[in-house]
């Protein structure tokens, strides 16, 4: 793996060890319990598995056509499911990333709300997606805890 991208994975793996840790004391029901107005955290597991996921095949040059928003639509989650694609991105990650050159991250990536961006973009932005949802798991956390 290239420097850049060695180090940029090194941080995403900090993001999800530090979602790990938020949610291991958690039991499969508390996962999947959803607060009044709120995503259950089962669902931004899933969430953020899939787009993680979907970021990381255009990295890999082959775009998954992956319904992203699929877990937000869901009246209910299974907790080993999202648990499981949450837990396999990372090695799949490994894999995408660790076949990146320098040439490549210049090259297109994914034209997404924010604009077109390249890969080293998409994958910056891949990180920052994940962290914005790590931020949410402590309030989610308190609500189903209260």
């Amino acid at each position: 793996m290239i420097p850049e991208v060695a180090d940029l994975f090194s941080l995403w793996k900090l993001v999800h060890a530090s979602v790990d840790k938020m949610i291991a004391d958690l039991t499969d029901e508390q996962l999947t319990k959803k607060p009044e107005g709120n995503n259950a955290i089962a669902a931004v597991l899933e969430h953020t598995a899939l787009v993680e996921r979907k970021f990381l095949s255009a990295l890999a040059g082959q775009v998954e056509d992956i319904d992203v928003q699929a877990p937000f639509k869901a009246s209910s989650w299974d907790a080993a499911k999202a648990k499981g694609l949450w837990n396999d991105v990372l090695s799949y990650g490994e894999q995408v990333l660790s076949g990146l050159t320098a040439e490549q991250l210049s090259q297109p990536g994914l034209k997404l709300g924010v604009g077109e961006l390249n890969k080293r973009q998409l994958l910056a932005y891949m990180i920052g997606h994940t962290a914005h949802h790590r931020g949410q798991i402590p309030i989610l956390k308190r609500l189903i805890q209260a």
